[in-house]
């Protein structure tokens, strides 16, 4: 019966392990970090982040209530902790986020492609970023939906309406 109990336990503990996910920066380059785990009204929760556990004099952040955003200066490994809590004080969730910024030597572009779909595309060449429009609706609940998409695989979307008073086309 103690050996069950004991067999029990472990496994407990086991099982609530956090899985280290490491994320890929690279140096130079701005960062949007926020849960992916937990999403709900921001009004209604305080969102409470570590700064950036590592070598903190390379790296630069701005907290912006649900999200952080970092730039590492040099290669490292850095962690960052996230406790949300409700109105109450309570803790209602708990997130570490762990980056590994590298230097890019290479001049050439880098493609993301996190959809697998050539609508979620983003570009980036050294520290410069550039917009692509991926799509063109005539009904905004479509662009909407687009949108949404987008940014639920982390991608910093919106929507921008297009008017030809002297075509017509609003």
């Amino acid at each position: 019966m103690k050996l069950a109990k004991i067999l029990f336990i472990f496994l407990v503990i086991v099982s609530c392990q956090e899985t280290q996910i490491w994320q890929e920066i690279e140096v130079g380059n701005t960062v949007k970090i926020q849960s992916k785990k937990f999403k709900a009204d921001n009004k209604k929760f305080t969102y409470n982040w570590s700064k950036p556990i590592g070598n903190e004099k390379d790296i630069e952040y701005v907290i912006q209530n649900d999200k952080i955003l970092v730039k590492a200066q040099n290669s490292g490994e850095y962690k960052i902790k996230l406790t949300i809590e409700n109105l109450s004080n309570e803790i209602v969730h708990t997130e570490t986020f762990y980056l590994n910024a590298i230097n890019n030597t290479d001049d050439t572009l880098i493609l993301s492609n996190k959809a697998k779909s050539d609508s979620s595309l983003t570009i980036q060449n050294k520290s410069k970023r550039y917009t692509i429009q991926v799509a063109s609706w005539p009904q905004m609940n479509k662009a909407i939906e687009d949108k949404n998409n987008l940014i639920s695989l982390g991608y910093d979307a919106y929507i921008e309406k297009y008017e030809n008073k002297e075509k017509n086309i609003l």
